[in-house]
């Protein structure tokens, strides 16, 4: 048994590739599930994959499976000519939209944003006993921070020095929503005019000709 080997990069961001590997009985659902997965994702996005010339120009749209109810739900349009149903992910098997040594697919993540991955087919290899397909063989690059769920850092702390902060926070018993907050009601009772009258009142006792 064979599986395919893709790398995929992404339009925004250089230095970012994953080669995945999918076996050649799968879907293009497959597909779309380990991408997702793998770089967590929002699964309630609209996404397609494209099937592509040498060019990366498009030729065929194949869409997730809930797209299409979306569009069986939408009363149909009669002076439309194009009544071809689209391909769907669930129902395409990737050795019958394969026709290429070096096909070219794009996927869409978040069709209104049109984030780009580009996917090119780089070899056919033997299936490993064990191995579940699909699955990634490298990944190099963080996720994109366009599309990713994941919260910017604040500048100056990397990942461990936020694990640290959150560790602390748990042994001393303070809660996020609480940091924001401690301290406000001793601010509130606190009133510096007083503080400043007692402080006048004192030195109208200092005298000079005293010294």
């Amino acid at each position: 048994m064979f599986a395919y080997r893709f790398k995929m990069n992404f339009e925004e961001q250089d230095g970012f590739y994953r080669d995945v590997e999918l076996g050649v009985d799968q879907t293009f659902l497959n597909f779309y599930n380990i991408i997702i997965d793998s770089l967590s994702l929002d699964k309630t996005v609209p996404c397609s994959f494209f099937i592509c010339d040498h060019r990366y120009r498009k030729k065929k749209e194949i869409i997730m499976p809930s797209q299409d109810q979306n569009q069986e739900n939408e009363p149909a349009n009669e002076q439309s000519g194009d009544q071809k149903p689209k391909l769907r992910m669930d129902k395409c098997y990737l050795n019958d939209l394969i026709d290429d040594p070096h096909q070219k697919f794009l996927f869409i993540y978040d069709i209104p944003k049109e984030w780009t991955f580009y996917i090119e087919l780089s070899k056919i290899v033997s299936r490993e006993k064990g191995e579940t397909y699909p699955r990634i063989i490298k990944a190099v690059g963080p996720v994109p921070q366009e599309i990713s769920r994941k919260p910017r850092p604040l500048p100056g702390l990397d990942d461990e020095d936020i694990a640290e902060t959150e560790q602390e926070a748990e042994e001393m018993d303070i809660s996020p929503e609480a940091e924001g907050t401690y301290g406000e009601e001793d601010l509130d009772e606190f009133d510096d005019s007083s503080f400043y009258n007692d402080a006048v009142d004192s030195s109208q006792d200092f005298d000079e000709r005293k010294l």
